[in-house]
C-alpha cells in the first residue's frame, strides 16, 4: 500500500529551456550584484560563486540559503561589497537574483499535471524531496501555485532550506516525517539515478525513475517511466 509519493522538481515535475537559463543568468548577474559592475567581472564572480558552492556545500551533500549564497557571490564581485550593500541593500540583491524564475518559467512536463492531481484524488500524500542551484525553494513554491499544484503537496523540501542535498537521507527523512508516513510505505520519484534513485532506495524508499528524452533506465529503479501520466497506474 503506497502512502506517500514525494516527486523531484527540476527535470521531473519541470524543465528549463536552454534559452531560459542563458536569458535568466543575464537578469540574476545585473540584477542580484546590487550596484553597476562590468560584465567580465559578474560572470568571473559567478563562476567562482559556483565553484566555491560545489566545494563547500554540494560535494558533501549540503546546502546554503539563498541569502548565504548571494553574500557570496557579491564578494566574489568585490571582497566586502554585501557588507557595504547594508541589510536593505543586500536583501534587494538577494530578492532579485531569486527572480528571474519567475519572468522565464519552466515549463511542465509531460504527465505531471495529470500525474499529481491523480495521486492526490487517490488520497496519497504528496511531497517534494529536490535539489536546487541559484534558484531558491521560496520562488519554485510560486512556480508551483502558478501551475495550481502547490496545494496538492502536503510537505515540500528543498534543499536550500533544509540544508541537506539529495542523495542524503536527512532530506528524505524530513519530508516523510513532515507526510507522516514510513519508508516502505513510500515511493519517490525523480530523473537522476544517483540523487533520486540510489538516494531514495538507500532510505528505504521505492524509487521511480522518470526516463525521459531517451535517457537510459536506471538499473536500481522499481518503476521506469518516461511519461508521468502513466506513473499513477504504474504504482497501483
Amino acid at each position: 500500500m503506497i502512502a506517500a509519493v514525494t516527486f523531484d522538481f527540476w527535470e521531473t515535475l519541470v524543465h528549463d529551456t536552454p534559452e531560459n537559463l542563458e536569458r535568466g543568468r543575464a537578469l540574476r548577474l545585473v540584477a542580484g550584484a546590487g550596484a553597476p559592475q562590468p560584465a567580465a567581472a559578474l560572470d568571473d564572480a559567478y563562476e567562482r560563486s559556483g565553484t566555491v558552492m560545489r566545494q563547500r556545500f554540494w560535494a558533501r551533500q549540503r546546502d546554503a540559503s539563498i541569502g548565504e549564497q548571494v553574500r557570496l557571490f557579491l564578494d566574489c564581485v568585490g571582497p566586502g561589497l554585501a557588507e557595504r550593500l547594508g541589510p536593505a541593500g543586500l536583501a534587494e540583491a538577494v530578492e532579485a537574483y531569486a527572480a528571474p524564475v519567475l519572468r522565464l518559467p519552466p515549463l511542465l512536463n509531460p504527465g505531471a499535471r495529470e500525474a499529481v492531481r491523480e495521486l492526490a484524488g487517490r488520497g496519497v500524500r504528496l511531497g517534494i524531496v529536490s535539489n536546487t542551484g541559484r534558484t531558491p525553494g521560496v520562488v519554485l513554491r510560486r512556480v508551483l501555485e502558478r501551475y495550481g499544484l502547490l496545494r496538492h503537496f502536503a510537505a515540500i523540501s528543498y534543499s536550500d532550506e533544509v540544508g541537506f542535498r539529495k542523495p542524503h537521507a536527512a532530506i528524505f527523512e524530513l519530508t516523510l516525517r513532515a507526510l507522516g508516513a514510513r519508508p516502505a510505505d513510500a515511493v519517490h520519484v525523480g530523473d537522476n539515478p544517483l540523487d533520486d534513485v540510489e538516494g531514495a532506495r538507500s532510505f528505504g524508499m521505492r524509487a521511480a525513475h522518470y526516463a525521459a528524452g531517451g535517457r537510459p533506465a536506471a538499473a536500481a529503479a522499481d518503476v521506469i517511466v518516461t511519461d508521468l501520466a502513466e506513473l499513477p497506474l504504474r504504482l497501483v
